[in-house]
């Protein structure tokens, strides 16, 4: 299951993702929820995922991150992934989500994408 935390950077929303072994589904899908909240409530339509702390995601995470993005898209906004490591990219690029999830390499690449 996947954590976060968030913070901003010149108006993005950073949510920083790792990895933990409990599965709380309750607490994972309030937590979930108030990504969806933050997401259709921002002013400011930007945001950047940092799976930098990931090195493997289930079939329902990789579900959550399309979930996270149609949201995003939904309200003309934009969303950068950044630190992803190789073998989620090659996950992402086995099912093509790399034609549909911005990938950067680093938080500041993620940034500059995310310029206004």
């Amino acid at each position: 299951m996947l954590n976060f935390t968030t913070s901003e950077a010149a108006g993005v929303l950073i949510v920083s993702f790792e990895a933990v072994d409990e599965e709380n589904m309750e607490w994972q899908f309030s937590q979930r929820d108030w990504l969806y909240k933050a997401i259709e409530s921002r002013e400011d339509g930007r945001f950047a995922l940092d799976l930098t702390d990931i090195g493997y995601l289930a079939s329902s995470e990789i579900g959550f991150l399309v979930t996270v993005k149609r949201r995003v898209d939904r309200r003309k906004g934009q969303l950068v992934l950044f630190g992803v490591a190789p073998y989620v990219f090659d996950i992402f690029k086995t099912m093509n989500l790399q034609k549909i999830l911005d990938v950067a390499d680093t938080r500041n690449a993620a940034l500059a994408k995310l310029r206004n």
